[in-house]
C-alpha cells in the first residue's frame, strides 16, 4: 500500500517537471560542463520508480554540490552508499566555443546504477567514471555532448552521450537525453521548471521509449516488462528538486574597493528630493520625454544623448531620481530599463550596488539584463567586480551575458 501512494504521488507531480540526479544541469544522468559559481552550493534530492523482476523499486538519490573558483565543483552524492565526484570547467561558452569540462564521478559507488537497480554485486562495474563533456547554451536552448570511460567495466568501456534542452523562456524547459550503457543506448526525458533561480523542479521519464515498444520491437503502450531485471531494461518515472544558494562571499575579482565604500556614497543620495512638487514637474517630465524617444522608430541616439546630459547636469536630484526609477518593481519596463541606460551613459559610484541587486532580481529579466550591460558599459574596477559578485547568483540568459561581458573586458 506505502509503495502504491509513493508511486501515486510520483505520478501527480509529473506535471510539475524535475531535475538531475548527478550533475549541476537539468539532465538526470549525463554530465554537462556547466559549474556552480564561486561557493555557490546546490542540495537535491530524487526519487525514482520503475517496475523490476521480482519487485518494484523506489530509489532514491540525495546530493550536495560546491563550487570553488568558478571552475570547480565538487560533489558529495548518497544512494545506498556516500559517492564522491569532482568537475573542472576548462574552457568558458563564448560564441560558437563550447564550454568544456573534464571530471571524475561515481567513487565509491556508482549512484546512477543505484538509481537504475542494478544489483549491488554488479554497481562496481560502473565505479570510477570519469567523462569529458561539451555543451553549447543559448536563450533558447543547449546541446550537450561528450564521452566517459569506465576503466573497472569488462565491456562498453567507453561510452558516448548526449544531450538536448529545448527552453521556453528562463523557467521552463523540455530535456532529453540519451547515453550508453551495457550494449544498448538509453534514453530519458524530462520537464524542468525554475519558478524561481535558487529552486528547481523537474519530473520524468527513464529509458522512455520502452514504454512504447515490447521486447519484439512492436509499437504498443506498456508500463511493465517481467523480465526485465534492473532500470535500464524496464520503463520509469522520477522526480527531483534541487535548491541553491551561496555559502559565504564570492571571490572579488578585479577590485580594490568594497562595497562598504559604495554603502556609503549611497547614503548620499537626498531622497527627499524625489517627494518634492518642484522635482515631479520638471524633472520627471524630462525623463519621461526620453523615454518616448528610446521606443520610437525614428530612434535618435544623438539627440537622446544631449537630453539626457541636460537632464543629469540637475546633479544629485538627477541621480536621485533615476536610482529610484531602475529600482521601482512597480514602474514600467520602459521607465526602468531607461533610467538604467542613463546611469550607464553617466556613471557614479553611487549606481554601482542599486544594479547589482536589480541583477539578482529575478522577477524583470530584460531590466535585470539591461542592469548587466549598463555594468559592462561603466567598466569600471567597481562594476567588474560587481558583476563577478552576482554572476553565482543568477541563471539563464543572465548568467550568460554576465559570463560573455567579464570575457571580453
Amino acid at each position: 500500500m506505502f509503495n502504491k501512494l509513493k508511486l501515486l504521488f510520483l505520478l501527480c507531480l509529473c506535471a510539475q517537471k524535475a531535475f538531475a540526479l548527478n550533475d549541476a544541469s537539468g539532465f538526470l544522468v549525463i554530465p554537462s560542463p556547466s559549474v556552480l559559481g564561486d561557493k555557490s552550493f546546490q542540495a537535491r534530492g530524487t526519487l525514482g520508480y520503475h517496475h523490476v523482476t521480482p519487485e518494484d523499486h523506489f530509489p532514491f538519490v540525495g546530493s550536495f554540490r560546491y563550487g570553488i573558483f568558478d571552475s570547480f565543483d565538487l560533489g558529495l552524492h548518497f544512494g545506498s552508499t556516500v559517492s564522491l565526484d569532482v568537475k573542472n570547467q576548462l574552457v568558458q561558452p563564448s560564441g560558437a566555443i563550447p564550454a568544456v569540462a573534464v571530471g571524475a564521478r561515481a567513487f565509491v559507488e556508482s549512484p546512477e546504477a543505484y538509481f537504475y537497480s542494478v544489483p549491488k554485486s554488479e554497481r562496481k562495474k560502473q565505479t570510477g567514471e570519469f567523462y569529458t563533456s561539451l555543451g553549447w547554451d543559448s536563450d533558447w536552448w543547449n546541446i550537450i555532448g561528450g564521452v566517459s570511460a569506465f576503466p573497472t567495466m569488462d565491456a562498453d568501456a567507453v561510452a558516448p552521450f548526449w544531450g538536448f534542452e529545448q527552453k521556453f523562456g528562463s523557467k521552463f524547459s523540455i530535456i532529453y537525453e540519451g547515453f550508453f550503457r551495457h550494449g544498448y543506448t538509453h534514453h530519458n526525458g524530462a520537464f524542468l521548471l525554475k519558478p524561481v533561480k535558487s529552486l528547481q523542479i523537474s519530473a520524468g521519464a527513464t529509458e522512455f521509449y520502452r514504454f512504447l515498444l515490447t521486447e519484439d520491437g512492436d509499437f504498443t503502450f506498456r508500463t511493465k516488462n517481467e523480465n526485465a531485471s534492473n532500470g535500464y531494461r524496464t520503463p520509469g518515472i522520477y522526480l527531483s528538486i534541487a535548491i541553491t544558494g551561496l555559502l559565504g562571499e564570492p571571490k572579488n575579482k578585479d577590485c580594490k574597493c568594497d562595497s562598504a565604500n559604495v554603502k556609503t556614497d549611497t547614503s548620499k543620495v537626498d531622497t527627499n528630493a524625489v517627494d518634492s512638487a518642484a522635482y515631479r514637474s520638471d524633472i520627471l517630465r524630462e525623463f519621461e520625454e526620453i523615454v518616448k524617444g528610446y521606443f520610437v522608430t525614428d530612434l535618435d541616439l544623438d539627440s537622446l544623448l544631449a537630453r539626457e546630459k541636460a537632464f543629469m547636469d540637475k546633479g544629485l536630484m538627477s541621480k536621485s531620481f533615476v536610482l529610484s526609477e531602475a529600482q521601482n518593481k512597480s514602474s514600467e519596463t520602459n521607465k526602468r530599463i531607461t533610467a538604467i541606460r542613463i546611469m550607464s551613459h553617466f556613471p557614479d559610484s553611487i549606481f554601482i550596488e542599486p544594479l547589482g541587486g536589480i541583477i539578482e532580481d529575478p522577477s524583470n529579466e530584460a531590466v535585470a539584463r539591461e542592469a548587466v550591460l549598463a555594468l559592462g558599459t561603466i567598466n569600471t574596477p567597481e562594476a567588474r567586480n560587481m558583476l563577478s559578485a552576482v554572476a553565482s547568483k543568477t541563471t539563464g540568459i543572465i548568467n550568460k551575458t554576465i559570463m560573455d561581458i567579464l570575457g571580453e573586458l
